[in-house]
């Protein structure tokens, strides 16, 4: 049926591969280098939200992977990020490069989705606001 959206979880593979996430993150390491242990940021696919991909910051650096999306609080996650097709197709193919050029783009214009799921100071003593300047939110004064 010409026009027929696609169905529900027909997009699996609109994420990046894990891979690519690793190279994004070691092309930008100043970005991932102050993150705490444990910080985890994930990119869903809103038109087929069953899986996220996810940077978790570890001891020996950050790593990538795919996990089952069960919902927000489900993940774990201290930031998601959920993007419809079109910016998840810009991301794959700036993922080595202007990923953060494309991410603040697709917030900007309401394709990307960003949830804070921890209060702003949190992220900040996680290590995150150099990250969250990168992604466009620039923060000015205290933590309330």
């Amino acid at each position: 049926m010409s026009g027929a959206r696609p169905l529900r979880g027909a997009a699996p593979d609109a994420l990046p591969e894990p891979d690519d996430w690793l190279a994004a993150a070691a092309h930008h390491d100043e970005l991932f280098a102050p993150l705490d242990r444990g910080v985890r940021i994930a990119l869903v696919a809103r038109s087929a939200p069953a899986r996220m991909l996810v940077w978790e910051a570890g001891d020996a650096g950050v790593d990538a992977r795919i996990e089952p999306f069960a919902g927000y609080a489900a993940s774990a996650a201290d930031i998601v990020l959920a993007a419809d097709d079109e910016s998840l197709s810009d991301v794959r193919r700036a993922a080595a490069g202007r990923l953060f050029e494309v991410l603040r783009a697709g917030i900007r214009s309401g394709h990307v989705v960003c949830y804070m799921l921890k209060r702003r100071c949190v992220l900040e003593e996680r290590g995150l606001d150099e990250l969250l300047d990168a992604l466009g939110f620039a923060f000015m004064g205290a933590c309330r």
